[in-house]
């Protein structure tokens, strides 16, 4: 009888159902445990037993609750890790597609520095073809003058498809613009 009232309200609401006992959801441990008591088929072993079972179902189904608790924290835990994994390596992914990226600014701009430092030297070249080459005069054989552009263009390395650019500064302006005016071919 004295575990009747050391037993939760609850197990006590289901000992009453199991009993065919009328009962109030408001009635206190108290009055739940005289209820039973005073019942026309109040047997104390067979309450007591179906009180232990019921006490021991109860335990079982939190202790299952627990369980599941724990294994969906776990689950969380282990989506959790795998997002800060996969974010770890979308960072590393990110961080090499950014290096490689900016490896690849580097070459264009190195390469486009060596072009624009070929055409540099060719620019400074067109301004100091004249220090070396003196301007043709139309008193002077143009044969003469042509050949002698043309060791000095290879001497200074100038390559041949601007030959002709920098011949056209070295012409007098009635010349260069009558080979303006040739077509190409």
């Amino acid at each position: 009888m004295a575990y009747l009232g050391k037993g939760r309200r609850e197990d006590l609401f289901v000992l009453a159902t199991e009993l065919n006992l009328k009962f109030d959801k408001s009635m206190t441990i108290a009055t739940l445990k005289d209820l039973i008591i005073s019942s026309e088929d109040y047997d104390e072993e067979l309450t007591k037993n179906i009180h232990s079972t019921i006490v021991e179902d109860r335990k079982a189904r939190e202790e299952n609750l627990r369980i599941e608790e724990q294994k969906e924290k776990l689950r969380i835990e282990e989506r959790e890790e795998k997002l800060r994994f996969e974010q770890l390596r979308l960072d590393e992914q990110k961080r090499k597609d950014e290096f490689e990226l900016e490896k690849l600014r580097i070459q264009t701009q190195s390469k486009l520095g060596a072009d624009t430092s070929k055409e540099s030297d060719t620019k400074f070249l067109v301004k100091e073809v004249s220090k070396f080459i003196h301007r043709f005069d139309l008193k002077e054989d143009i044969s003469l003058y042509l050949k002698l552009f043309e060791r000095q263009a290879q001497r200074l390395n100038i390559d041949q498809e601007n030959w002709v650019s920098h011949l056209l500064g070295l012409l007098p302006t009635e010349v260069s613009h009558i080979i303006a005016r040739e077509p190409e071919g």
